[in-house]
């Protein structure tokens, strides 16, 4: 059976589709950060591969596809933002500081437990940008000279994690505010923290959507001064 599905170039595709579709169920019946839809696909994935023996490469011959909507559907996240426009000049000055301040502690608590750990420079280069989307990711971490595999893993499980957890952490900490939670949930967990968030509610959406775009950009400029002042460049 395995070699059967192996073979088939769209059984990597179908695969994630069926496994998401179940997840999603399986979230409707039971909500709760453990089977929160992208998570829950995720640990399926992984199980029907192992129990079958079914080679990574075998599966990502279809569904490598899938990947290439992902800079798409970044893009379309500008929708909510456009639609929350005076909301976001209203407090623009509150947004920046907090997308600042988050970019900072972000990069300098990667920095600050790879000297505790002693993991390295090439370990902190490589996860500076871990709160970043992985199209914007990749590209610092090639700037700073880091491996781009490790930063790939660690966004995609940055970004699973923030999805499956935001909610639960915002009511844990009291964070009622929309806008608030959307910044929070998009500058720590991207793309897949923002589908999330847009759950939540429109304005969540938005902010997070926005939290992306300039978490990016501050983390392209603040990732390789601060690795620096840790590491030198």
């Amino acid at each position: 059976m395995s070699e059967f599905l192996s073979a088939s170039p769209y059984f990597g595709v179908a695969l994630t589709l069926v496994m998401f579709l179940i997840a999603v169920y399986v979230n409707r019946r039971w909500p709760g950060a453990l089977t929160t839809p992208l998570f829950l696909a995720t640990i399926l994935v992984v199980l029907f591969l192992t129990t079958f023996n079914i080679p990574y490469d075998a599966y990502n011959k279809g569904a490598q596809y899938i990947t290439y909507f992902l800079v798409p559907v970044t893009v379309c996240f500008a929708v909510p933002m456009y639609r929350q426009l005076p909301l976001l000049k209203k407090h623009a000055p509150a947004i920046l500081l907090a997308m600042a301040i988050g970019v900072a502690a972000s990069v300098f608590s990667v920095c600050i437990i790879c000297v505790l750990l002693g993991l390295g420079d090439i370990v902190a280069r490589s996860l500076a940008a871990i709160s970043v989307t992985t199209a914007i990711a990749i590209g610092i971490t090639e700037k700073l000279g880091g491996v781009v595999a490790l930063t790939v893993s660690s966004v995609i499980v940055t970004g699973i994690l923030g999805a499956s957890v935001s909610d639960l952490v915002c009511r844990k900490f009291g964070l009622t505010n929309p806008i608030a939670r959307g910044l929070a949930i998009g500058n720590a967990s991207h793309a897949a923290g923002t589908t999330k968030a847009m759950e939540m509610g429109p304005v969540e959406g938005a902010m997070s959507s926005l939290a992306i775009v300039i978490s990016g950009l501050m983390t392209a400029v603040a990732a390789p001064l601060i690795v620096g002042l840790f590491f030198g460049i």
